[in-house]
């Protein structure tokens, strides 16, 4: 496939209701349940913004979902390809359909994945890609192993036992040149809208299509149980499981007459402070940064953009308590800082223990576990630290318990 430009689409409008009937958390929605502490629907996007043909996600959701998964989801995570919400339909076909008359003029393929299928791999994607070769359509799935009977209707009476050789388990993704896709919907009108899945669709229409056979897990969340099988295949395959995360964070600022100087929330007595659109504390922007980092939420500048009046000479400990509440919606809380600031003059010397004891505060962590250290260039360097204030932070966030 030569200049790929392919659109991701993840039909999650359902009305989740076998899966309610388990579950009495996550709102009834089986999209915003939680696997190692990430949503469903999550785990699904993030594998496909990590290839590289893929250059746009669409999700058709209900009505009504758009600002919880705005606030669930977008909020908590940066996704590096645009994504599009849709309004779904009233079947699974009807919102791919719908998602599909919003994909790019320049997308020549689209790539439809069930958003309840979480353990989806990036290899997988690659593959099917690579293997289309002229196709219609490609799905992913398995061969059927299960000796499959078919019965009699309304009585229960085995028919006939069919031979599994050449009998196929279709699962998504599934892969087509989108013109393919479209024109299966036009030829079919509104019959099209009871599919079952797409390839069906494109088989229906005429196309050709072909398989690729995977040996890995790739179950369907439909009921609860199926939530609870796969997270006990996680945990006895030793899959991701929630860890210590560890993020950088880095600010610099040029030091200027006639502003005051914030580090670490703690206001220190010189006449020059750091130039900046907040109040220019290049240490809470350097944590900041660091907490971010460690969830995957993207940077400083996605949340407070310099460009906004909104943010003009605002404190900057708020910038820092806007991430911690980032990180604790993903399960994560602060557990270790360990700074390091980069200046000549003025002198920290005492103000070093009020910064420890004001981060430790924000963070709500011992003090022990505060790392606060001071540097010179002793006027050496590409930058004398007199005119300005660098700071490094390694932030370290562990798992809450739930």
């Amino acid at each position: 496939m030569n200049q790929q430009f392919i659109s991701v689409i993840v039909p999650a409008a359902g009305s989740s209701r076998r899966f309610r009937t388990g579950q009495v958390q996550d709102g009834g929605s089986k999209i915003y349940a939680t696997l190692a502490r990430v949503p469903l629907i999550a785990h699904v996007l993030g594998v496909f913004d990590t290839v590289p043909s893929v250059r746009e996600l669409l999700v058709a959701l209900n009505r009504g979902d758009k600002k919880r998964f705005e606030h669930e989801i977008l909020s908590l995570k940066r996704f590096r390809k645009p994504l599009i919400i849709v309004e779904g339909g009233a079947t699974r076909a009807e919102s791919v359909f719908k998602c599909l008359t919003r994909v790019s003029g320049a997308s020549t393929h689209v790539c439809v994945h069930d958003a309840v299928r979480p353990l989806v791999e990036k290899a997988w994607v690659t593959e099917l890609i690579r293997c289309l070769d002229g196709y219609d359509g490609i799905v992913l799935g398995r061969r059927v192993v299960p000796t499959i009977k078919v019965i009699r209707p309304n009585k229960g009476e085995i028919a006939r036992t069919l031979d599994r050789t050449h009998l196929f388990e279709a699962q998504t993704p599934q892969l087509f040149p989108k013109k393919v896709l479209l024109r299966a919907y036009q030829l079919l009108g509104r019959r099209a809208f009871h599919a079952t899945d797409d390839a069906s669709l494109v088989e229906a229409a005429g196309g050709r299509l072909k398989t690729l056979t995977h040996s890995n897990s790739n179950l369907k969340v439909t009921t609860y149980q199926d939530l609870v099988m796969i997270r006990s295949i996680l945990e006895e395959t030793g899959s991701p499981r929630p860890a210590f995360r560890f993020g950088l964070g880095f600010d610099r600022h040029r030091l200027v007459l006639n502003r005051p100087f914030y580090l670490g929330g703690v206001q220190i007595n010189s006449t020059v402070g750091p130039l900046g659109h907040s109040d220019g504390d290049p240490l809470l922007h350097a944590v900041t940064d660091g907490i971010l980092g460690a969830i995957g939420a993207g940077d400083i500048g996605d949340f407070f953009p310099d460009t906004s009046p909104r943010w003009k000479n605002v404190r900057s400990d708020r910038f820092l308590k806007k991430a911690v509440e980032l990180a604790s919606r993903r399960k994560f809380q602060p557990f270790q800082v360990d700074a390091t600031i980069f200046l000549d003059r003025p002198k920290l010397g005492p103000a070093k223990k009020k910064i420890q004891t004001r981060l430790s505060k924000l963070l709500s962590i011992p003090l022990d576990r505060v790392g606060v250290k001071a540097k010179t260039a002793e006027g050496s360097g590409p930058e004398r630290f007199d005119t300005a204030v660098w700071c490094h932070a390694l932030v370290v966030l562990s798992p809450v318990d739930s």
